[in-house]
């Protein structure tokens, strides 16, 4: 105990303290921010996550796939940039108005009261109880460019070809795709 004292008693206040803080910021930074566990109860939220994750690597595989079928073409990779990723829209309760008019025997007096309801998201309860707002609908990541890498890069008519399928696929201008060689 007096080895103790002697090692860590020569420490001043202060450097305590900073040790004390040092500790509380390094275990801060261990520990997870949001501890969110996922359950296989819900097979939606993690197929709306892999869907998310995935989308791009999702759609340059199946380009890659259709184009490598086309004739001439050969080996294809492809590669496509997104210029804003998937949006979800939430259902909303719209603002209501209650208009109460009274009147009363022979003398005509009206009462007009009005209630106005601010716009507020509507929740769902998921399987663990937790809320989460309700999608209405799930828009798709918007592409910026695709570059295609192809054997048959060389080929103006296979670049044409696919150029137009990708314009056909995507609904991109013309400048917003690249057809080149493969080595």
């Amino acid at each position: 105990m007096e080895k103790f004292k002697e090692k860590f008693g020569k420490i001043r206040r202060d450097q305590w303290i900073l040790f004390l803080l040092v500790g509380i910021l390094l275990t801060v930074l261990v520990l997870p921010s949001s501890p969110q566990e996922k359950t296989k109860d819900d097979p939606a939220a993690e197929t709306a996550e892999l869907l998310a994750a995935d989308t791009i690597s999702d759609m340059e595989n199946r380009l890659e796939e259709i184009l490598s079928h086309m004739e001439g073409a050969g080996r294809v990779k492809v590669m496509i940039t997104q210029k804003a990723t998937g949006k979800k829209i939430v259902e909303k309760d719209t603002p209501v108005s209650e208009r109460q008019i009274r009147e009363e025997g022979g003398s005509e007096s009206r009462s007009t009261s009005e209630k106005d309801q601010e716009e507020a998201t509507v929740y769902e309860k998921d399987s663990s109880g937790s809320q989460q707002p309700y999608v209405i609908q799930e828009t798709a990541p918007s592409v910026e460019g695709v570059l295609v890498l192809a054997e048959g890069g060389d080929n103006g008519v296979v670049v044409k070809n696919i150029t137009d399928a990708v314009m056909a696929l995507f609904g991109l201008e013309v400048h917003k795709i690249k057809v080149m060689k493969m080595d």
